[in-house]
């Protein structure tokens, strides 16, 4: 299985650190080729991303920074995006870790291949954490369905171990950096046919977005992967999402299913509801007076029906809220 890790610069000392490389050479059967959009462009090289089972953007690779020319990244990207949209749909597997300035998710970077299908937290809010948790709808996707939950960051770089080259950022962002995280920043919409996989430590936003497409997969998120070490995990997505295609592109259509399911049924519940209390209303019982009302017998009636009305409607409303919920893939 060939992957390519698509990070700033080929040259260590002039890039932003890459963990997969560590994380990747102790799987075996896999090739593991680092690869610059930047550097490719210069050489007048075509990126051949149909010679690669798996591409694996770098955090940051798409951020903008034009100390690390990310902008041109972005404009490569944003030229050739119609070769990554077939290599997903002919079975190849996209994975992009989290694409921030300054930590906080850059909606520019994740607009270029997924225009108007996701949108991140504003710059305001800053959720970070070293915890992930699996989403309890979606246990089952093959990419987690193995992975034990909640997701821990196993952080191992030994302490001070720099993630920029000497002097390349600023003091805030080395300050900001904490480097035992999982995640800074999370999604707060997507479009229906993505499934949320992980999210944050409180569970409020998803920090992964998967989507099946053609023969492959997008696998999208405002995570560490690499660096948080949790071999699991990336052997999973690395190699699972790869080999368990099938499993993958088959549980993603059972859950359309589901959804589809799921509100028809929501429908037809409003439906009877509504039509129940139209024939309820039109018969008159609700005005009319309640036999042996003003005895103890007839209030013990009065107050179990009232009771069982409020628990209906309880039980119809938590009906309701899961059933938004499970439409719009929370």
């Amino acid at each position: 299985m060939r992957v390519a890790v698509i990070v700033d610069d080929l040259d260590p000392a002039r890039r932003r650190k890459c963990f997969w490389d560590e994380q990747l050479t102790s799987i075996p059967d896999l090739q593991v080729e680092l690869v610059s959009l930047q550097a490719n462009m210069e050489a007048r090289l075509f990126f051949n991303i149909y010679a690669y089972d798996v591409v694996i953007f770098n955090w940051c690779v798409l951020d903008g920074a034009v100390m690390y020319a990310a902008d041109r990244a972005q404009d490569i990207l944003a030229f050739y995006d119609d070769h990554f949209i077939q290599f997903v749909r002919r079975g190849g597997v996209v994975i992009m870790e989290n694409q921030p300035k300054r930590w906080r998710p850059a909606q520019r970077a994740y607009d270029i291949l997924f225009p108007g299908q996701m949108a991140v937290l504003s710059r305001e809010t800053y959720p970070f954490g070293s915890t992930v948790q699996v989403n309890a709808r979606l246990r089952e996707h093959p990419i987690v369905q193995g992975v034990a939950a909640p997701i821990h960051s196993a952080y191992s770089q030994p302490p001070g171990t720099s993630w920029f080259p000497p002097g390349s950022t600023s003091v805030r962002s080395i300050e900001e950096l904490n480097p035992t995280k999982m995640y800074t920043g999370a999604f707060q919409s997507w479009s229906k046919e993505w499934l949320p996989l992980l999210y944050t430590e409180d569970r409020q936003n998803p920090v992964m977005l998967v989507k099946s497409e053609g023969l492959g997969l997008w696998v999208v998120t405002t995570m560490y992967i690499a660096s948080s070490n949790v071999h699991d995990l990336v052997e999973s997505l690395v190699v699972g999402a790869r080999n368990h295609r099938t499993a993958i592109r088959n549980f993603h259509m059972a859950e359309k299913s589901k959804r589809r399911v799921r509100v028809l049924t929501s429908s037809a519940v409003i439906f009877v509801v509504a039509v129940g209390l139209f024939l309820l209303l039109q018969s008159g019982l609700l005005k009319s007076k309640v036999p042996y009302g003003d005895t103890w017998a007839g209030n013990i009636s009065v107050s179990v029906l009232f009771a069982a009305l409020a628990s209906g409607a309880t039980f119809l409303r938590g009906f309701l809220i899961l059933t938004w919920r499970a439409a719009r893939n929370r």
